[in-house]
C-alpha cells in the first residue's frame, strides 16, 4: 500500500468520526426539546390562566397606544383645518392676489382689448375700426372706436396701436364684420391674417356688413352698450330661426375647404329712417311668408334727429365660393332652404283662394308648429336619386278679416281644413322646386346633395362625378318630393 493511499483513509476515517458527533449533538437538542415541551405540558393551569392573562393584557396595551395616537394625529388635524385658521389663509390669499385685480382698467397699460371689429377695402386701402373697451369698464358697457388703414392689414392695425399707444388684443373679439367690397374681393386674406398672426378665436362670429366701416361700427357699439341689445344676440337669433347654421370662423373654414368651397354669412344693412319706413311698408303689403326683420336703432349723440340710423337684419344671406362672395340670398329663398334642414326650428306659411265649408276664398296663415325632414340618396342605375319627405305640423295663425265669422272665433276650433292642408302642401313643394331650379342654374348646392350623396353612396357618386364637370353634378340628380301635413290638435 502507498503513502498516499494510506493517507486518503485516514481523512475518510477523520470525516466520518466529525460526522458521527454532528448526528449525536442534534439527536441530544431534539431530546432536550421534547423534554422541554413535555414540561409544559406538565405546567400547573393556574400558571397557564395566568400566562394567558399577561399576553391579553399585553395586546390591550398595544392597542390602547395605538388609538392615542391616531387621537392625537386627528387634534393635530382639526387644528390646522380649524375654520379660523382658513379665513386668515383666504384673507391672505385675497389681499395678495384679488385686490389688485379690483382697480385694474379693462384696457391694461400695454394692450387694448378688442371687442368687435370691422373691415373693407376702398381703392386699393384696407379700412378697419375697432371697437376697445374703454378703461374700468364691465364689456359692453362703454365702448370706444378705433379707426385705421393701409395697404396692408398689418399697416392698419398698426396704425390703430400708434394711435391708442398700446398693442392691439384680439384674442377677445366676438364678431368679425367684413364689408361688402371686401367679399367681392375675396376674405380669405384677412380670415388668415387675424387668425394665424392676431389670433382671433375660430368662434368669433363673422357677418358682411353694408355700409361705411365707421357709421357700422358706431351702429355696432351703440347696439352693445345699450342693455336691451346686443349683436352677437340678433346673430344667434338668426342661426336659430333664419340660416339654420353657424356663421362663426370655424364653419366658414369647414366649409372653405369643402369639396364644393361654400360658406355663408348673414348680411346686416345700415339704413336711413325713411328706407326703413319703406320697408316696412313693402314688407307689410307682400307679408310673404313668416321672417320678420330684426331691427335696432343706432342712437349716437353725433346723429341729428333727422339722420338717424338704423341695423337691419331682415335674413338676407350671402353664399361664398372659394372665399369670394358669390350669390345673395333673400329671406324668402333663405326659408326655402330651410324646408330641407331638419333642425331649423320656426317658419310660416302664407296661402290664398282657399275654399271650403269654412272658408271661402281666404288668405290663410299657418305656423309650422313642427317639422321633420327626412332625406334618402340613392341611384338607379347611373341616375342619381334624392328623395326628400317633409313633415309639417301646423296650427291656423291668422285669417283674412273679410273671412273671420263668430264661429271661426270659438276657441278650440281646428281650423286646419283638409283643403287647407292641400294648400300648403301645394305651395311647400312648389317653393322646394324654386330652390332646386335656383340651385341648378347658378350651380350652388344648397340642399346639400353632394354631402348627402357622398356620405350614403360614395362609389356610385365618385364614379358618377367622373362622366361630368363637377360644377354640373345637379343637373342630372332626380329629385323626389314629399309632403305631409298634419294638425297641432
Amino acid at each position: 500500500m502507498t503513502s498516499k493511499q494510506s493517507s486518503n483513509k485516514s481523512t475518510i476515517k477523520s470525516n466520518n468520526k466529525s460526522t458521527n458527533k454532528q448526528t449525536t449533538k442534534q439527536t441530544q437538542t431534539k431530546k432536550i426539546n421534547s423534554q422541554n415541551k413535555q414540561a409544559d405540558n406538565k405546567q400547573n393551569p393556574k400558571q397557564k390562566t395566568a400566562n394567558q392573562k399577561n399576553l391579553q393584557q399585553h395586546s390591550a396595551d398595544k392597542q390602547e397606544s395605538k388609538d392615542s395616537k391616531k387621537e392625537k394625529q386627528l387634534t393635530k388635524l382639526k387644528s390646522l383645518f380649524s375654520p379660523k385658521k382658513w379665513v386668515v389663509l383666504l384673507a391672505i390669499i385675497i389681499s395678495v392676489f384679488a385686490l389688485p385685480q379690483v382697480n385694474k382698467d379693462a384696457m391694461s397699460k400695454t394692450e387694448a382689448i378688442v371687442t368687435m371689429m370691422f373691415v373693407d377695402k376702398k381703392d386699393g386701402e384696407f379700412n378697419i375700426a375697432l371697437t376697445v373697451l374703454a378703461p374700468g369698464q364691465e364689456r359692453n358697457k362703454n365702448l370706444e372706436i378705433y379707426m385705421g388703414g393701409g395697404d396692408s392689414l398689418s399697416k392698419a392695425v398698426d396704425s390703430v396701436s400708434l394711435a391708442v399707444g398700446k398693442e392691439i388684443g384680439f384674442a377677445q373679439c366676438q364678431i368679425m364684420g367684413l364689408g361688402t367690397n371686401i367679399c367681392k374681393e375675396g376674405v380669405m386674406q384677412a380670415l388668415d391674417y387675424m387668425t394665424r398672426t392676431k389670433k382671433v378665436g375660430r368662434n368669433a362670429v363673422l357677418i358682411c356688413y353694408e355700409g361705411e366701416v365707421q357709421k357700422f361700427a358706431q351702429a355696432a357699439k351703440d347696439i352693445n352698450t345699450n342693455k336691451n341689445l346686443s349683436l352677437d344676440e340678433i346673430i344667434s337669433f338668426d342661426k336659430r330661426y333664419m340660416l339654420s347654421e353657424d356663421s362663426n370662423i370655424e364653419s366658414f373654414y369647414i366649409g372653405y375647404f369643402s369639396d364644393l368651397g361654400l360658406g355663408i354669412m348673414p348680411k346686416i344693412k345700415l339704413v336711413k329712417e325713411a328706407e326703413l319706413n319703406a320697408i316696412e311698408l313693402s314688407s307689410g303689403s307682400t307679408g310673404s311668408t313668416g321672417s320678420s326683420s330684426g331691427m335696432a336703432q343706432q342712437s349716437s349723440s353725433q346723429q341729428s334727429e333727422g339722420d338717424k340710423s338704423y341695423m337691419l337684419n331682415d335674413g338676407t344671406t350671402v353664399v361664398f365660393k372659394d372665399g369670394v362672395l358669390s350669390y345673395t340670398l333673400a329671406p324668402d329663398m333663405i326659408e326655402k332652404v330651410n324646408i330641407f334642414i331638419n333642425n331649423h326650428q320656426k317658419n310660416s306659411i302664407k296661402v290664398e283662394h282657399v275654399n271650403d265649408e269654412l272658408y271661402k276664398d281666404a288668405t290663410v296663415v299657418t305656423d309650422v308648429v313642427k317639422k321633420q325632414t327626412n332625406i334618402k340618396t340613392s341611384f338607379d342605375g347611373n341616375t342619381p336619386v334624392y328623395s326628400v319627405d317633409v313633415t309639417l305640423t301646423d296650427s291656423v295663425a291668422e285669417i283674412a278679416e273679410s273671412q273671420l265669422t263668430k264661429s271661426m272665433l270659438r276657441r278650440n276650433q281646428d281650423f286646419l281644413t283638409d283643403a287647407l292642408i292641400e294648400k300648403i302642401k301645394e305651395k311647400t313643394i312648389n317653393d322646394m322646386n324654386i330652390l332646386i331650379d335656383y340651385c341648378k342654374q347658378n350651380k350652388v348646392d344648397l340642399v346639400s346633395a353632394y354631402k348627402h350623396f357622398y356620405r350614403n353612396n360614395y362609389k356610385k357618386w365618385k364614379k358618377y362625378l367622373e362622366s361630368k364637370p363637377k360644377e354640373e353634378f345637379l343637373n342630372d340628380i332626380k329629385f323626389e318630393i314629399k309632403v305631409s301635413v298634419k294638425s297641432e290638435f
